[in-house]
């Protein structure tokens, strides 16, 4: 009969060589024979992790570990095992439980990988540290660092410790590319381009550095040199689309029009629901003063809108790109130029289409100073943009503000009931507004984000305009789920007499209406949201950056063709009570109130208003300093702080079922230490990657 320990030694010794499929069925025996050798157990459960068994893996490691809790290789080995399952928290408590034991470099870096996939990625920069004092010519754990520091935005450490690993390894890759990836993301073209060169010199079929290569090359101003590697790049894989995007861009750069065009035509018939390579066509044609190929091209991406290919409104939202970017160059001639072929090409094809580039057309003779032409054209427009009643050249604004009759403001205010205020803390009282129906629906999860990230206690404000009976009891039910939160709040009724559409022009203002009284309510700083959003960061994070200089921050772009509507995102505003903000948004409720008391709401009002305000204050020399909120992809970044809207999540089937299975986590755990562990949660449940 065969010894089960000569088994199990026959068994380790196959492994050891790789021969996984000839030690299984001895290591099968050894613990048969064995059921209570820890090693047995343990071995045997390494091998099934390695084979992609980690269930098994885990049930036999944790079979070993409960006769032989002191080995720090076996909570090691299953906190392999336990994260390819998905289950972060138990790894890294295994990986915590190994390093108790026995400190080693190889379980602090598996640490910090483990929290570093779970998100917790500051921690998992103190593992890699301590993985590095024991083992400083930790190539890996060096590589891993450096991806952690540049998630964290310290791009400086990120280069450091990714110089230091090819400084204990040469030769490695992965260092390589990561060091030429972070060099190029900074600016660097001419030192990604060399380290692409290395890398690709250690290993000639990385493909990744190839691709990466030409794009560095490209955004170096060497295109000529990126055209043939980016062909080789392509031609290894026809059908990614992406490496035909960077093929066709280079070309495109290098001169070779034609070649560009060719590439592009190829990435529409493999992307068919991509804009990208239509608009990159409209871009090249008005380069090579090709505007019957421009407008070929925006009216043929209409007439694919109109068919469900791409957003509607895509062939306008290109052109509007496109313009700006010429405007941006000093070529408002160029602009000048393309807008009329543009105009009479949308004519005959998309009625709609042609209105919006008739706007862009009178904007540009607006910026121009001719406000006959910019008039006529507004007016021509109108009938299917009837938002430009709101619209003028010239100062209507202060006309409608300074006319308003007292009575029409009286009457706007008796509206306004405050039904009870938040007492405010430490940081910015939170505003926003909408209805019954907008309450109900986003209110829990907008509330929600407040709560989860305020930092102490939190004042919120929200105008609730035409209240349901009950709405008193649902806001009380809303507080009491809240333990941050202090909530206040007010109510009105829409004005008589308004139509759907201009009473749910209406709701999109209320905030904007009675922001002086709630500024002369709370005497605090004021961060105004959307109420379909998320407040992703401790709300005095906000106003980090905001003084008495700058004491207005929000979505601004002065210098947009489409301002006259667009000019100031209203979706987010952080606000110092300065006088200066103060009269700005008096004279913004005053507009309001005029087109209210007509009766005349059309969409976009409260962008118009807030554009046309600023413009106002701009004119009379009492403009506030403004801060311009950046993005980040979805995200508002104002200081430290940290926003998202919910745009067209809020249609897509499952949305309403997932905020209601997050609001319940949150409801039973209390917030992460690390908070982008919770801005995931959110972003997720919103379907925001």
């Amino acid at each position: 009969m065969t010894d089960p320990l000569d088994l199990l030694r026959q068994a380790a010794s196959l492994h050891q060589a790789g021969r996984l499929a000839e030690a299984e069925p001895l290591y099968a025996a050894a613990v048969a024979a064995l059921p209570d050798h820890p090693d047995a157990l343990h071995l045997y459960g390494v091998l099934c992790a390695q084979t992609g068994r980690n269930a098994r893996a885990i049930a036999l490691i944790e079979a070993a570990i409960a006769r032989r809790d002191g080995a720090p290789a076996y909570h090691a080995n299953i906190a392999r095992a336990l994260r390819a399952e998905g289950r972060l928290d138990e790894a890294a408590a295994s990986l915590r439980r190994a390093i108790a034991l026995q400190p080693s470099a190889d379980a602090l870096f598996s640490l910090g990988n483990v929290l570093r996939q779970a998100g917790d990625t500051a921690e998992a920069t103190t593992h890699y540290r301590d993985a590095l004092a024991l083992r400083p010519d930790f190539a890996d754990a060096r590589v891993n660092l450096a991806a952690a520091l540049e998630g964290l935005g310290d791009a400086s450490g990120a280069l450091g410790q990714l110089r230091a690993a090819l400084a204990c390894a040469p030769g490695d890759r992965g260092a390589l590319f990561n060091l030429a990836r972070t060099e190029q993301a900074r600016g660097l073209a001419c030192a990604a381009v060399a380290g692409y060169r290395r890398a690709l010199r250690v290993a000639p079929s990385f493909e990744d550095a190839a691709g990466n290569l030409g794009a560095a090359l490209v955004e170096g101003g060497r295109a000529v040199e990126a055209v043939p590697l980016l062909r080789r790049h392509a031609a290894l894989a026809p059908d990614r689309p992406d490496r035909l995007l960077q093929l066709a861009t280079a070309l495109g750069e290098a001169g070779d029009g034609d070649g560009a065009l060719a590439a592009f035509r190829r990435l529409m018939a493999l992307t068919p629901g991509d804009p990208t390579p239509w608009q990159r066509t409209a871009e090249l044609f008005e380069a090579a003063g090709r505007l019957d190929g421009l407008t070929d091209t925006l009216v043929a991406m209409a007439r694919l809108g109109r068919r469900g290919r791409f957003h509607w409104k895509a062939a306008y939202y290109h052109l509007v790109r496109l313009c700006n970017r010429l405007l941006a160059a000093g070529r408002a001639d160029r602009v000048a130029a393309l807008l009329p072929p543009v105009v009479a090409a949308f004519r005959d094809a998309d009625a709609e289409l042609h209105a919006w580039s008739l706007f862009l057309q009178g904007s540009l003779a607006a910026r121009a100073g001719d406000t006959a032409t910019a008039r006529r054209l507004f007016a021509e427009a109108r009938p299917h943009l009837p938002f430009l009643v709101h619209v003028s050249p010239e100062d209507e604004f202060a006309r409608r503000v300074d006319a308003l009759a007292p009575d029409a403001l009286s009457r706007s205010e008796d509206t306004f009931v405050l039904e009870a205020t938040a007492e405010p803390g430490a940081g910015p009282v939170v505003i926003a507004s909408c209805d019954d129906g907008y309450l109900r629906r986003f209110g829990p999860l907008f509330l929600a984000s407040v709560d989860r990230f305020a930092a102490g206690p939190q004042a919120v404000h929200l105008h609730i305009v035409d209240p349901a009976p009950d709405t008193p009891g649902y806001v009380a039910a809303l507080s009491e789920r809240l333990r941050r939160v202090r909530l206040g709040w007010s109510s009105e009724v829409s004005p008589a007499g308004l139509d759907g559409a201009a009473r749910t022009t209406f709701y999109t203002f209320a905030r904007f209406l009675r922001l002086p009284r709630l500024m002369a309510l709370y005497h605090a700083p004021l961060l105004v949201a959307d109420i379909d959003a998320c407040v992703l960061a401790d709300p005095a994070a906000f106003l980090e950056l905001l003084s008495t200089e700058r004491p207005l921050a929000l979505q601004y772009f002065p210098e947009n063709l489409a301002r006259l509507y667009d000019g100031v995102g209203g979706g987010l505003l952080v606000l110092l009570p300065e006088p200066s903000v103060i009269a700005l948004f008096e004279r913004v409720r005053r507009f309001l109130v005029s087109w209210t008391a007509e009766r005349r709401l059309h969409y976009f009002l409260d962008q118009i208003a807030l554009t046309a305000g600023t413009d106002d204050a701009v004119r009379r020399g009492t403009a506030p300093g403004i801060l311009a909120i950046g993005t980040q992809g979805r995200l508002f970044r104002c200081g430290g702080g940290v926003f998202v809207q919910i745009l067209a999540e809020k249609g897509l089937p499952g949305f309403d079922e997932r905020v209601r299975t997050l609001l319940a986590t949150l409801d039973a755990a209390p917030p992460s230490p690390d908070p982008r562990l919770d801005r995931d949660r959110f972003l997720s449940a919103i379907g925001i990657t």
